[in-house]
């Protein structure tokens, strides 16, 4: 009896989805249709891009910022908020929506080759690139170091320079003593001390001064690979794409639709659940 019952729900949901056949076709079709005309009446979208190169860190600016963090502190509000101002973006909206549509229209992303790609999104070329250029000139202003920083390097750059010129003078003063000497240890003077360590401590001492002076300037624009570009062609939505989810999903309510209004009908038709949803109808009613 059970299996009887059971094929003949089955057969009733199967002829409700013959003779709604139509419906299930076509309204999807019509909303995809639809979907497709009105993507093109969407505005415009362009797309400006740069490319970026951060330095290797080394010893002496470990605080510098890796790609991935400089990808990273793009997005935040850091970087975004002083754009978001000077653009009045946020007008008539909190600064957090305006912060998260503005991360909606801005990817940034470092590649295998270690380089930083800068993509944004703006409703015209000159706005896209314009918002591009201002985000990495808010971004190189966060790689000067802070006011504790600051001093510590230029603590270090301190010692550097006294201690630069301290070898230099020693080196200066080895080459006139060792006048003939030059493949031999010296004897005198800096005893022990050949003119190629004393070089070799003052090219260190060198590039102490110069890493030091550049940590307490920061990044400049020097690290642009590829500047914004002015984009020319707008960016094509992926219209058919669009159409077609929004076809599936017309199709996928108006199924679940069928069935349920099947289901009803069967159920409607039983004795024993006629009375059930008389009571049901009635409750709906009420409230």
């Amino acid at each position: 009896m059970n299996t009887e019952d059971g094929r003949s729900s089955m057969l009733d949901l199967l002829l409700g989805l013959v003779e709604n056949a139509k419906l299930l076709i076509l309204l999807p079709v019509i909303a995809g249709l639809a979907t497709l005309a009105f993507s093109f009446l969407l505005p415009q979208k362009f797309v400006s891009e740069a490319i970026l190169t951060l330095p290797m860190q080394t010893p002496t600016n470990n605080g510098g910022q890796s790609a991935v963090q400089a990808a990273f502190l793009m997005r935040s509000p850091l970087v975004l908020d002083p754009v978001i101002a000077a653009f009045g973006l946020a007008s008539g909206k909190s600064i957090n929506l305006a912060r998260s549509e503005f991360v909606e229209n801005m990817k940034a992303t470092v590649g295998k080759d270690g380089l930083l790609r800068l993509e944004l999104t703006g409703p015209s070329p000159a706005q896209a690139q314009l918002l591009a250029n201002a985000v990495i000139d808010a971004w190189i202003k966060t790689t000067k170091p802070g006011e504790q920083d600051r001093k510590d390097i230029e603590i270090r750059l301190s010692y550097a320079k006294t201690s630069l010129e301290g070898v230099t003078a020693l080196l200066a003063r080895l080459s006139k003593e060792s006048v003939g000497y030059l493949a031999q240890p010296l004897s005198r003077g800096e005893a022990g001390t050949s003119l190629v360590s004393v070089a070799d401590l003052q090219s260190r001492y060198v590039n102490e001064v110069l890493s030091l002076t550049r940590a307490l300037q920061g990044l400049s624009r020097d690290v642009v690979v590829q500047a914004p570009t002015l984009p020319i062609d707008p960016v094509a939505p992926k219209k058919g794409q669009i159409a077609l989810l929004v076809a599936l999903a017309a199709g996928f309510v108006m199924l679940i639709w069928v069935l349920m209004r099947r289901s009803w009908l069967v159920l409607a038709a039983q004795p024993r659940s006629a009375d059930k949803l008389t009571r049901l109808r009635a409750a709906i009613k009420l409230r």
